[in-house]
């Protein structure tokens, strides 16, 4: 297995359990959140890209400025759980939770999300995962440098 292999192997783990803890939460709506979850390794540096909206579900928001309608529109569309009179005048209730969203923010943890959706999942990578890696990418390492020793010694 190469190093590029060996990161994205553990790049794909970080993102199935990044997807397995916000499903767990029950934050699914759309889906949006999981298919903008991408992985990318550049050289040494390994990134997970994410829907915009993640920093919301981690975070919250600051009140002061209306989140786009658009967007509260389909998750309104999408979100089962809402009784239907809610999809059936959706352009009026996206409004009013816009309205509340620019009013007071959302706050994070709260009665829909327990908080911690993304950093609880990164912080059990770091503690637990990337050890892995490492011992992974270490047994590489090492037979680099035994065939490089060997190439050595046969030349002397």
């Amino acid at each position: 297995m190469t190093k590029d292999e060996i990161y994205h192997k553990y790049l794909e783990r970080l993102r199935l359990k990044l997807i397995a803890k916000y499903e767990q939460l029950g934050l699914r709506a759309s889906g949006k959140y999981e298919r903008e979850l991408e992985a990318d390794v550049q050289g040494d540096k390994l990134i997970m890209y994410g829907a915009f909206h993640s920093q919301f579900m981690e975070h919250g928001r600051e009140p002061g400025k209306y989140p786009p309608r658009k967007a509260i529109e389909e998750w309104i569309e999408t979100k089962s759980t809402l009784p239907a009179v809610f999809r059936e005048n959706k352009k009026q209730f996206a409004f009013l939770v816009a309205r509340k969203i620019a009013k007071e923010g959302i706050k994070v943890p709260n009665e829909f999300n327990a908080g911690e959706v993304i950093s609880s999942v990164v912080e059990d990578f770091l503690a637990n995962d990337v050890y892995e890696m490492i011992e992974e990418l270490g047994v590489i390492y090492l037979r680099r440098i035994q065939s490089d020793v060997i190439e050595i010694l046969k030349a002397a």
